[in-house]
């Protein structure tokens, strides 16, 4: 049999002081430490024989003599054998830490002792503390989260839900006690049946130990349905066994609304796709189309050059053999019907170059409106007296830049194919009005530029042109009429003069209805310049006027020279531009140069008249051509201060070019010299008024307000140069003397603030009046800091404009 070893009172000692724990032992009549063991030295950093005259409450800070005594009370009385209690012990460097303490009295022999085992609670408070902070992070995230969270038991009990379960379902969690969820909020179809447990896919995710999601529809507490979208997954202990579920759900009512909208999106993306297809295919065939009348204008164009060199060659011949059979009916008969044959040939050409936008256009502002009543008596003598006419010309009517002589061709091209459509009975209605095309009608129409526009529509009550017909009416040669009564180019030529007046042209028929061609010219906001008509016959040459004719073909230019020849004029002639820039030099007397544009040779016609301006001054340049892009012509109109006349010519209009080229070049009497300044008659004024008269120009676009303003400034004794532009005026100010400048801010090529810089910068001794018909005074602050810019708001009376003027030019 083994011995038990004996326990010694050293060995006991022994074992005390080795135990990890805590251990005091203290007297009971002077509380003062008898034995502390070492894990409580090391931990207070006392040693013993400090720790030997120390009482209990020396290493308690929290506690005094006093309170120790009253605590260790009910152990001297016998009342209690233990107390337990917390509180803080203080280390020999200062530091304090929680224990907790079970303190008794040991009485073995008659002498008793204090017994103190105590624990060190700071581990346990930290351990205590993060897991405080961990719930407190785990409870906020479930408080606040927008996701319904439950926690099931093993019987799918609801043992937990955050609030927005709570939230979601509109029952708290007391509500859900010894039920399971399935019971709670999700016990019934849609359609009212009874929804039972084993058909729950959620509830499948405790028995079967897998994650389940999906989407369910659940009952809230109100009666009503929700669709939710759910995720429900097992919870398993420390050894792997399940012990519930933790179910996440959210409403997902506008998932499933973006949803719809979505699938709808996409039930309509292959009709968008197959749209954009068509509208792709539309445009294509558009370009295809337009390079095939592109194609078509540059084959033409080049046809008709010289198709009208011959005309000009046979045109001119028989013009000269008129004069030689005078008195000879037989012969001169002959001879007109020649002539007339020249004609129709010239106007086919003509057609064939503007429908090949190859025309020389002159452009001007034109009010279309005044156009169309003009043409009024020359449309009804050409059109049937059976075919009713009416005009529409809108209030407020814009101007738009175009050349007039062509508009007057389109509207008596489209007249006639009405008149005609309609088997020259029925009504045609011109109408002209202000249009807007917009970016919607511009992205259905590749050529259009969105805009303001002038429309001019010409409808018919005719037979109407079938669609399939429809979209070959504008290409030349084309025409629905019976051989022999048209040539197909009437609409081509329309079409034409449209596109190279960066217009827009549109055609609506009905089979049966009739039939509305729609022009579209580009507005402007120039005003209108309406020229007297020139004199129909022939002037012959002042004396000794000189002509040099360049011409590279022999026969066109044998032709002009007898023309001019027996217009009287003394004529030098060369076969190509150097040639003519030889004579130029020569220093002969030369009053016109009439030279052809397209001829060979290193140096072209263009810099031949450069040049002989250069050489003479005073010379004037007539070109001709039988086409005329890229030369003179650019963007398919006449170069500015360019003269032209296109061949064929005839002697009359060959003689009235001449003679009005000529003209621009005499010198007037009336004209002051471009560099003096303006003068003018003072009548007596007010000494108040502006010393003298001064010389003012007025920018103003609305003639009207010119006018009226002209008229003020004349009462006041000024002399006024009027202008509607910004590009007028510059040029007014680089060739006369002004002392005022008014005007607009609103100005059709831009704004007037334009011209008052150019005046402050390059017309320093040149003051400035802003007149605006808007408070435009915060717009302009800054300029109206400099004294020589006055301001003078819109309407304004004759006491304010005058002040505004004297105050210009006293600066």
């Amino acid at each position: 049999m083994k011995r038990t070893p004996e326990v010694t009172t050293e060995r006991l000692g022994r074992i005390v002081e080795e135990a990890s724990s805590e251990v005091y032992l203290f007297a009971t009549d002077d509380f003062r430490f008898l034995l502390v063991n070492r894990g409580a030295r090391d931990n207070l950093g006392f040693s013993m024989e400090e720790l030997r005259g120390r009482t209990p409450w020396d290493i308690k800070p929290e506690i005094c003599r006093e309170d120790f005594l009253k605590l260790v009370e009910p152990l001297i009385s016998g009342a209690t054998e233990r107390l337990d209690f917390e509180t803080v012990h203080q280390r020999k460097d200062g530091t304090r830490y929680d224990v907790s303490i079970r303190l008794q009295l040991i009485q073995p022999d008659g002498e008793g002792v204090y017994y103190a085992a105590v624990q060190d609670l700071s581990e346990l408070r930290h351990t205590q503390a993060a897991l405080q902070e961990s719930n407190r992070r785990l409870d906020a995230i479930l408080s606040n989260t927008t996701m319904a969270v439950f926690m099931m038991d093993e019987r799918q009990h609801c043992v937990f839900m955050n609030n927005a379960a709570e939230e979601l379902t509109g029952f708290t969690l007391a509500e859900t006690q010894g039920k399971t969820l399935h019971e709670v909020v999700h016990h019934t179809y849609p359609d009212g049946r009874h929804f039972p447990i084993e058909e729950c896919a959620i509830d499948r995710a405790f028995p079967e130990e897998n994650q389940t999601a999906g989407e369910e529809i659940f009952v809230h507490k109100d009666g009503s349905f929700y669709p939710v979208g759910f995720t429900a997954s097992a919870m398993r202990d420390e050894s792997g066994i399940m012990i519930g579920t933790i179910i996440e759900a959210r409403n997902i009512s506008e998932d499933l609304k973006v949803r719809a909208a979505m699938e709808a999106f996409n039930s309509t993306l292959v009709e968008r796709v197959e749209d954009a297809i068509r509208e792709r295919k539309k445009l294509e065939r558009q370009l295809v189309q337009s390079q095939k009348m592109e194609a078509v204008g540059q084959l033409t164009g080049g046809v008709a050059h010289d198709f009208n060199n011959l005309l000009q060659v046979i045109g001119g011949n028989l013009q000269l053999l008129e004069k030689d059979i005078a008195g000879d009916e037989r012969q001169l008969r002959r001879v007109h019907n020649a002539l007339a044959g020249v004609r129709r040939g010239a106007e086919l050409a003509s057609q064939l170059l503007a429908f090949g936008r190859q025309q020389a256009l002159n452009p001007k502002p034109v009010n279309i409106g005044r156009l169309v009543r003009g043409m009024d008596d020359m449309l009804r003598r050409t059109l049937s007296e059976t075919v009713e006419i009416e005009t529409i010309i809108s209030g407020g009517l814009w101007n738009c830049l175009v050349d007039p002589t062509q508009v007057e061709n389109v509207i008596l091209n489209l007249a006639i194919n009405a008149r005609d459509a309609m088997d020259r009975s029925g009504k045609l209605t011109i109408e002209v009005g202000n249009a807007s095309l917009d970016e919607a009608y511009a992205a259905q129409h590749a050529e259009v530029v969105p805009g303001q526009y002038v429309m001019l529509a010409v409808t018919d009550t005719g037979s109407g042109i079938p669609h399939h017909i429809l979209k070959k009416v504008f290409e030349p040669f084309f025409t629905t009429k019976d051989p022999g009564q048209g040539t197909g180019l009437g609409l081509s030529m329309v079409y034409g003069f449209v596109k190279q007046s960066n217009g827009h042209i549109n055609i609506y028929s009905e089979v049966g209805e009739g039939t509305t061609v729609r022009i579209y010219l580009p507005h402007t906001r120039q005003n209108e310049e309406i020229l007297a008509s020139e004199t129909p016959t022939a002037p012959q040459s002042m004396a000794n006027e000189v002509i040099l004719v360049v011409e590279d073909d022999d026969t066109v230019r044998a032709t002009s020279v007898e023309l001019l020849s027996d217009l009287g004029y003394t004529i030098l002639e060369a076969s190509n531009a150097d040639n003519g820039l030889a004579i130029v030099n020569s220093g002969a007397k030369i009053d016109l140069l009439f030279t052809d544009v397209v001829m060979p040779g290193a140096l072209k016609s263009q810099e031949l008249a450069r040049r002989a301006k250069q050489k003479l001054p005073s010379i004037q340049v007539l070109f001709t051509s039988g086409y005329t892009q890229n030369a003179i012509v650019h963007a398919g109109r006449l170069d500015e201060g360019v003269e032209l006349i296109a061949k064929p010519f005839t002697r009359e209009g060959l003689a009235q070019k001449i003679r009005n080229v000529l003209d621009l070049g005499r010198p007037s009497v009336s004209t002051p010299t471009p560099s003096a300044p303006l003068t003018c008659e003072v009548a007596n004024h007010d000494e108040g008024d502006a010393l003298n008269c001064k010389s003012i120009l007025i920018v103003e676009d609305q003639i009207l307000v010119r006018k009226i303003l002209s008229e003020m400034l004349e009462e006041l004794g000024h002399r006024v140069v009027g202008t509607g532009t910004i590009r007028e005026a510059k040029e007014k100010l680089s060739l006369q003397n002004f002392h005022v400048v008014v005007t607009d801010l609103g100005l059709p090529d831009g704004s007037g603030l334009d011209i008052v810089q150019e005046v402050m910068d390059n017309n320093r001794h040149v003051s400035v009046v802003i007149s605006s018909g808007r408070d435009a005074s915060n717009d302009i602050s800054d300029m109206l800091c400099n004294s020589r810019i006055q301001y003078l708001e819109k309407p304004y009376s004759i006491h304010a404009m005058k002040i505004a003027i004297n105050k210009a030019i006293s600066m």
